[in-house]
């Protein structure tokens, strides 16, 4: 486990989204009133108001008790995950309260064929729940981003409401989704913010966090095929009263908003100062639509994390000179002028200036999502004016122009790449255009 993971203590208030406590408190506050005003006016005398205070606390007893026989019924389903039984999944749990600042947290499987994670807990130590099949479908990098959003809920004292609220939902349709989903509904969605920017701390990557989030919601198989440029667009949808409205009486705030917020904390200030390695992977900025652009996302995605840990104020210039020549000919940053485009316009690659990797694998600089693609596929190399595209000994090859590259080929401005099911056109921009 790497040092620098527990360098510096996570708090709670470093990624809590603002005014969820007050969300919760109001929300508590109303329920008060309307529950006393009930009480108070509509009985006709003073009994019937002790009647009824009786009957709602014996029926609040009723119900926590039978959570907490779900809870007790549902052990002996799940195995518990630890050093001899799914160590894998335990190391993962460990690494994740570690970067959270978390108290080990006791981690379950269920044999489930759906894709599920969940926390229990009210008054005892919480339990995360993950399905066998979220187990089995999901990588490890995207394990680390769903764990550390429950590892989020436990720190952030989330659990024992939404164990009190998840027996209600589907299974009582009118109460269930009136508190659920009306009453709670602003909470809810707060909350969920709050375990998403748990879940990036814990993976450290915005394009493992954003790509797990449209795995999960889209499907894998549908993933494979998504362009996420169009996809993002559709914010543009729910920015008005009515689509804030129907967010909050949703069971979950929107997959897009949830994208757009997650982003705008990445890009943040106080994430900047939680992450001091260069782990923060931010391929996925290169899919983000234009709507979600502005000039520090852009300086981000480009030179954050390609300038040497010493030179965090160094301005681009020192990168670049006039002509656009390498000032640094061991400079491997990301040079303007080349680029791969993506063949259906969802994406614009930079590429290096000495060297790009490819692959599906996270640490690439251009990640392939193409179940076709090598963990590490192939390279653009650049050696003075020549760029050669590298065939990395990828299990299915490289197609240039539609022929197969044998070993590597010179590319030059137009040539068509084609890796699985993706295709690329190279570019080079000429100085001075």
């Amino acid at each position: 486990m790497n040092s620098r993971d527990s360098e510096q203590a996570i708090r709670l208030s470093d990624y809590r989204y603002q005014g969820e406590v007050l969300s919760l408190v109001l929300t508590m506050m109303i329920i008060a009133t309307i529950y006393g005003l009930a009480t108070f006016f509509f009985p006709s005398d003073w009994s019937s108001t002790i009647k009824a205070l009786l009957i709602t606390a014996a029926g609040l007893g009723v119900y926590i008790t039978s959570v907490k026989l779900q809870q007790r019924a549902a052990f002996g389903t799940m195995v518990r995950v630890g050093p001899r039984q799914f160590p894998e999944l335990h190391e993962l749990s460990l690494k994740i309260c570690q970067r959270l600042s978390s108290q080990p947290v006791a981690v379950y499987v269920k044999r489930s064929s759906e894709m599920n994670i969940y926390t229990l807990g009210l008054w005892q130590k919480p339990i995360i729940v993950l399905t066998s099949s979220l187990v089995d479908q999901m990588e490890p990098e995207n394990l680390l981003f769903f764990i550390g959003r429950e590892v989020g809920h436990i720190q952030a004292g989330h659990t024992w409401l939404r164990t009190l609220l998840k027996p209600l939902g589907a299974d009582v349709p009118v109460i269930g989704r009136l508190l659920n989903s009306v009453i709670f509904g602003d909470w809810i969605n707060r909350a969920e913010f709050t375990a998403d920017r748990a879940g990036l701390i814990a993976c450290q990557s915005l394009t493992i966090a954003v790509s797990t989030m449209l795995k999960f919601g889209v499907g894998l198989k549908l993933f494979e095929k998504l362009d996420i440029g169009a996809f993002l667009e559709q914010i543009h949808e729910v920015r008005n009263v009515r689509g804030h409205l129907t967010e909050i009486i949703a069971e979950q705030p929107y997959l897009t908003q949830r994208i757009r917020t997650l982003i705008r904390y990445a890009l943040s200030d106080r994430f900047q100062e939680l992450i001091h390695e260069k782990k923060s992977q931010t391929q996925i900025l290169q899919s983000i639509p234009e709507a979600f652009l502005t000039s520090k996302l852009v300086r981000f995605d480009i030179l954050h994390d390609e300038q040497p840990e010493t030179a965090g104020d160094v301005e681009p210039s020192t990168v670049f000179d006039q002509t656009g020549q390498l000032q640094d000919p061991t400079d491997n940053s990301f040079d303007p002028r080349f680029t791969l485009t993506a063949e259906d316009g969802s994406a614009i690659h930079i590429l290096r200036r000495r060297s790009t990797r490819l692959g599906r694998n996270k640490d690439n600089d251009i990640v392939l999502t193409s179940e076709r693609a090598s963990r590490y596929h192939a390279e653009i190399v650049r050696n003075g004016d020549e760029v050669r595209l590298v065939d990395l000994e990828s299990r299915n090859g490289i197609w240039v122009n539609g022929a197969r590259v044998d070993r590597q080929i010179a590319l030059k401005t137009g040539d068509r790449l084609s890796i699985g099911r993706q295709a690329f056109i190279f570019s080079i921009t000429e100085k001075g255009k």
